[in-house]
């Protein structure tokens, strides 16, 4: 029986060799099974435009073609006896795979390997560049329309476009969280349509819903986070076997210790964002980082975590990543508050306040507004520090952030009684705890701020006391069953 054509081997490696069976690529690129088995047997000829059309129904781009053409011409040149090869092997050596031949068997190994990686990278370069400019058209469109778009085209539901949006799911969490949940959702919904067969598919399936997961935990729902963390990790690890290496492992161990951090669990959230730091190799370092960084502040670790602040610094283009190089930033100086390093606060304090306005979000303003007042405190500017205080406790009660409006109403407090001003703490008091009572501030905490209040009322509060519940509250908001005791 004659051997196919090349194109045909091309197709049935590249079929098998992406888990699809010849059923599953007929109907992703919609062409009868019977033609599709024609093709791979030589009996229809098959075209390289029409090859490259099969190629791309796989998610695969067309230099594949080429790739694996290469691979074929030189393996037969290497394994033909010397006096059939003259000329494939004039012809091959314009490739890559003649190279390694020459070369002996182990550099052939390593030189085939290295081209392979070198290829790999350039089909990820490519496609991810595509979904870049898929990405500028779905931005433009609804929610609804977004999903319409991905429902019924194939173009929509690549691998790469599918990490973009994860990505932007990512990068609207910290102010946008519905939004970081629809943009995860999305993402989830191609990697389900994807046209793609067996692990890979899983793989991709499991990092989008790890994605999922983070938005969920954004919007507070925890439990829900919960349940979408593990069928991540089901799905991912199904699909292991058929990975090629294009996503970054790291994403799902750092996320699940986002989420335990947030569960209060932190020597899991710790061992998950050592982990990530392991697996990672360099994409997203930064984000680690200070993942890490925002866990040993929780744990008690100022000074660990701006060692970590201060190592993920330099990595963070304040051009290209704003909103990154904006938390980096902020949390930095909050911890130079802390540790009492107020000078290079002030030094640092201009750059963090371009950034919020770089960004344009209110809540980034709201927060750089009271990072001023508790340098303004330190620095011994009573006045504007008020003022400061004054007006991010107006904006947290307004959107019923009722930790954050605690805490800055007792810094507010704490700064009146150093004054002597205890007369103005009587109204502030009052006024704090009914709010609070209907926001819902954690148990504990609750009973924290009761104390102060009655001690207001019955004129014994001081700023001691004071003091002992601000810092009671920035332990508590990591610890909601951490009791705050009167004589501590």
């Amino acid at each position: 029986m004659p051997q196919p054509p090349d194109l045909s081997i091309v197709l049935t490696f590249l079929r098998s060799g992406q888990g699809w069976t010849q059923t599953e690529l007929s109907n992703a690129a919609g062409v009868s099974p019977n033609l599709l088995n024609d093709y791979e047997r030589g009996r229809k000829p098959l075209h390289r435009s029409r090859l490259e059309h099969l190629v791309a129904a796989m998610g695969l781009p067309p230099e594949t073609v080429e790739a694996t053409l290469t691979t074929l011409h030189s393996n037969r040149a290497s394994a033909s006896p010397p006096g059939e090869t003259a000329d494939r092997f004039e012809a091959g050596r314009r490739n890559i795979e003649a190279v390694a031949a020459r070369s002996g068997r182990m550099t052939a190994d390593f030189t085939r390997s290295l081209f392979t990686l070198l290829t790999r990278e350039a089909e990820a370069l490519r496609a991810r560049e595509q979904a870049a400019a898929l990405w500028a058209r779905l931005k433009r469109h609804t929610a609804e329309e977004r999903r319409g778009l991905v429902e019924g085209s194939l173009r929509f539901r690549t691998w790469a476009l599918c990490e973009r949006v994860a990505a932007e799911s990512i990068a609207a969490a910290p102010n946008h969280p519905r939004q970081a949940l629809e943009l995860a959702e999305l993402a989830r919904r191609m990697a389900e349509l994807a046209p793609m067969a067996g692990p890979w598919r899983s793989r991709l399936q499991g990092y989008a819903w790890a994605h999922v997961a983070n938005a969920h935990r954004a919007c507070n729902d925890l439990q829900r986070a919960e349940e979408a963390l593990s069928v991540a990790w089901r799905l991912w690890n199904a699909g292991a076997s058929g990975d090629p290496g294009f996503l970054n492992e790291a994403w799902l161990p750092g996320l699940e210790a986002t989420l335990r951090r947030d569960q209060r669990r932190l020597p899991e959230a710790l061992t998950q964002i050592n982990r990530a730091l392991a697996l990672d190799g360099g994409e997203i370092k930064t984000q680690i980082l200070l993942a890490k960084s925002g866990i040993l502040e929780m744990m008690g670790d100022p000074e660990g975590s701006t060692v970590l602040l201060r190592e993920a610094a330099p990595l963070v283009d304040a051009r290209r990543e704003p909103r990154l190089a904006f938390g980096l930033r902020f949390n930095l100086l909050v911890n130079f508050c802390r540790l009492g390093q107020i000078a290079e606060a002030e030094i640092r304090l201009p750059e963090v306040r371009v950034l919020a306005e770089r960004l344009g979000e209110e809540l980034d303003l709201t927060r750089v507004v009271w990072l001023e007042g508790k340098i303004a405190i330190g620095l011994g500017r009573a006045a504007e520090a008020y003022a400061a205080f004054q007006q991010v406790r107006k904006e947290f009660t307004a959107r019923e952030l009722a930790y954050d409006g605690a805490l800055v109403s007792l810094e507010l407090a704490l700064l009146l009684l150093e004054q002597g001003r205890a007369a103005e703490v009587h109204n502030l008091a009052s006024e704090m705890l009914w709010i609070f009572r209907a926001q819902g501030v954690h148990r504990e905490a609750l009973a924290a701020l009761q104390l102060f209040c009655d001690a207001v009322r019955r004129e014994e509060a001081t700023a001691e006391l004071a003091r002992r519940v601000v810092l009671y509250l920035y332990r508590a908001q990591h610890d909601p069953e951490l009791r705050f005791e009167a004589g501590e």
